[in-house]
């Protein structure tokens, strides 16, 4: 038993603000939500008041801990709110399998908001941060040879951890729920000297933690449960464009929240290091000082790296929750959350606009950089590649149908694709013009730029007369304000000779390609970018023309002149790669085709991400070198094995990934936890693959 003298939802930052009536209702809220069964799963304990009573004095310190910490980072405008808040919410862990977070307005005689926070979603969060933060290392070039086979362990042991608490949420069995590699790595997070501050699995848990803590907390700070009049937040996404994306007002609210998240982890990584180290102060102290600084910078760092981890980990964790919802049959649960995994690109451009903006000259330029970039690939890489390949092959009850809501969800990528959205976002555009230029100014750059904004969007909404009818309008008055020779004004002639081209104008199109590139190189030299563009564009032009070997004879020299002046890495090298190969294989050579297309994705996707061509002659040579070191029925070359067949059936080899799954049925699977379910998925996969491989047409992958 606990120690009852012990309060567990004490606060000790704003103890003489905490409503002790409203810490009392939360503990009652927590025991009524208690789902005894979760419980006993969780903690072994058959007493149904211990083990809810273990729950509670075990996980209310911990979010009492990053609640007063949330609090104590608010910025200084903002501490009279931040004592308001202390003693007028309380949050407390749900005792159950809940997947979703909530708010409560108090119902008993305090003022005030409880929140519960779904311990499901905090821990799969952390797990997928702490776990894809092991499989990619930030910068991999600086550790030790031999890190690609602890990433490809790394990688490995988060699917069967995730598998493993997937297995516990669906409810099959009566064992408890697993440990995972974050629980057992914080365990040993508090040895003297081991974790620095924002980098130790401590600070996994309190950012994912805090996520969900500081989702609800922005709920109520922006009135979102008050009437529509009282609330205060400006939405994410202006009432205008919203429903033209299909985002609902309370989509949009979740959105805003979510994105309010970011700085308020990063407020609350970095403050919390700050309440423990004071800026030295006096004459004698400039060393420290200097000390201290630099600390600071690498703190915020990392603090950034972990903010942003804990919010893109959060969105896998949402899309699993939602994913094990549906197999329950609780439809409702799994379409709002599977809504919400969606929208993760609207906060990650906030996330991203927020380190490049604001974090970057406050702090440096490192805090978005080209290795962050390939960083966050690596990330986005494993979460399509587990949701999409690792997901449905481990899923324990599948369901036969599919409800409305699933086969006509659209992600934001779809909808951006979509002619009526474009046009009805172009059209919101071009009623904010002249109000641009009544409050502006006609030649103002905002202004213009906005007119150009719109040429784009119409553009893309497949009205390339209209689209061009800005354009040669904007460019009369771009030559007039800023001059002919000016960077933008020779932009606008290359976007209308896009136009040209898309609206089928082709000889067109290249005529005005022609023309432009002569005074690109005039005014900017040869090897600028945009004369670079010119070039691709003209050469994709000469292919669509009919001549595709002399398109392709373009693109191999423009593929060398990209390399040369942006890197090999560079999206606009990889895109002409990619367009040299197209153009080879229109040209009839399939191998250059190949090759081309092979060396593109070499450096479009980081080392050992499920899409780099290396990582299956990885996998394959690990498995080699595991059956020869430890044996072919070791768990951890068992583990390479079922990967192998994952990533082999996934790069279209049918054979060998029916190979792969029947030489892994011949062995004792239990060391990896398999159980008959387990096995039965594995045998309809090893069935599907045989039948792609022998050219028959599989019923269920």
């Amino acid at each position: 038993m606990p120690d009852e003298g012990r309060d567990p939802g004490r606060s000790i930052l704003f103890g003489r603000y905490q409503n002790p009536v409203l810490a009392a209702e939360a503990r009652e809220m927590s025991m009524a939500f208690a789902d005894f069964s979760y419980l006993r799963r969780l903690s072994g304990e058959q007493d149904p008041d211990r083990a809810w009573e273990g729950h509670f004095a075990h996980t209310q310190p911990q979010v009492r801990r990053v609640l007063d910490g949330l609090l104590a980072t608010f910025p200084p405008e903002e501490q009279e709110r931040a004592v308001a808040l202390a003693g007028s919410v309380e949050a407390f862990v749900l005792p159950s399998a809940a997947v979703e977070s909530r708010v409560f307005e108090n119902p008993g005689e305090a003022t005030g908001y409880l929140i519960g926070i779904s311990p499901i979603a905090v821990q799969l969060t952390g797990e997928i941060a702490w776990g894809l933060n092991g499989a990619h290392p930030y910068m991999a070039d600086a550790l030790p040879t031999g890190w690609e086979a602890a990433t490809m362990h790394a990688q490995e042991s988060l699917a069967l951890n995730i598998n493993g608490y997937m297995r516990a949420l669906e409810g099959a069995g009566d064992a408890p729920v697993p440990l995972g590699m974050l629980n057992l790595a914080l365990a040993d997070a508090d040895g003297p000297g081991r974790w620095s501050h924002a980098r130790g699995p401590r600070d996994f848990y309190d950012a994912a933690m805090t996520f969900a803590l500081a989702h609800e907390l922005a709920h109520i700070g922006n009135g979102d449960l008050l009437p529509a009049e009282n609330r205060k937040a400006t939405a994410l996404l202006s009432e205008r464009i919203a429903p033209l994306l299909r985002i609902s007002a309370q989509e949009n609210e979740e959105l805003t929240a979510d994105a309010a998240t970011f700085t308020t982890c990063f407020n609350y990584l970095l403050g919390t290091w700050l309440l423990m180290n004071e800026r030295p102060t006096g004459l004698l102290r400039a060393l420290k000082r200097l000390q201290w600084k630099a600390q600071l910078s690498v703190t915020a760092w990392h603090s950034a790296r972990r903010a942003t981890e804990a919010c893109e980990a959060y969105y896998s964790a949402i899309a699993i929750l939602s994913d094990i919802s549906f197999r329950r049959g609780d439809d409702d649960t799994a379409s709002r959350l599977m809504t919400t995994a969606t929208r993760v690109p609207f906060v990650q451009y906030y996330v991203q606009r927020m380190r490049e903006e604001v974090l970057a000259p406050s702090y440096g330029p490192f805090m978005w950089t080209d290795e962050d970039v390939l960083y966050r690939k690596a990330h986005h890489s494993w979460r399509v590649y587990f949701l999409d390949a690792l997901l449905p092959q481990t899923c324990r009850h599948q369901r036969p149908d599919l409800p409305d809501w699933l086969a006509s969800l659209k992600t934001p990528g779809d909808l951006a694709k979509d002619p009526d959205v474009l046009a009805g976002v172009a059209a919101v555009w071009e009623e904010k013009i002249p109000d641009l230029e009544r409050e502006m100014g006609a030649d103002h750059s905002e202004t213009l730029s906005a007119r150009a904004h719109l040429a784009r969007l119409r553009g893309e909404a497949q009205d390339f007369a209209g689209s061009m009818a800005v354009l040669e309008e904007l460019l009369v008055d771009a030559e007039r304000v800023a001059g002919a020779d000016d960077r933008s004004t020779l932009g606008i002639r290359h976007n209308l000779a896009c136009m040209r081209a898309r609206s089928g104008d082709v000889a067109g199109a290249a005529a005005a390609f022609r023309e432009l590139l002569a005074d690109q190189e005039r005014v900017f030299g040869p090897d600028d970018p945009e004369v670079l563009d010119t070039r691709y564009e003209l050469a994709w032009l000469r292919g669509e023309s009919g001549d595709a070997p002399a398109a392709a004879a373009a693109f191999v020299e423009l593929s060398a002149d990209y390399e040369r002046a942006l890197g090999p890495g560079h999206a606009a090298t990889l895109a002409t790669r990619n367009s040299l190969a197209h153009w080879r294989d229109r040209a009839g050579d399939a191998p250059g085709a190949a090759a081309a297309s092979t060396e593109a994705r070499t450096h479009q996707h980081p080392v050992l991400s499920p899409d780099h061509p290396d990582t299956l002659p990885a996998y394959e040579a690990r498995l080699e070198e595991q059956e020869r070191l430890l044996g072919a029925g070791h768990p951890d070359a068992l583990t390479t094995r079922w990967f192998l067949a994952i990533l082999r059936g996934r790069a279209g080899d049918a054979a060998g990934a029916a190979a792969a799954y029947a030489e892994l049925l011949e062995h004792d699977l239990a060391p990896l936890a398999f159980d008959d379910v387990d096995l039965r998925i594995l045998r309809d996969n090893a069935d599907y693959w045989r039948g792609r491989a022998e050219g028959a047409e599989p019923a269920v992958e």
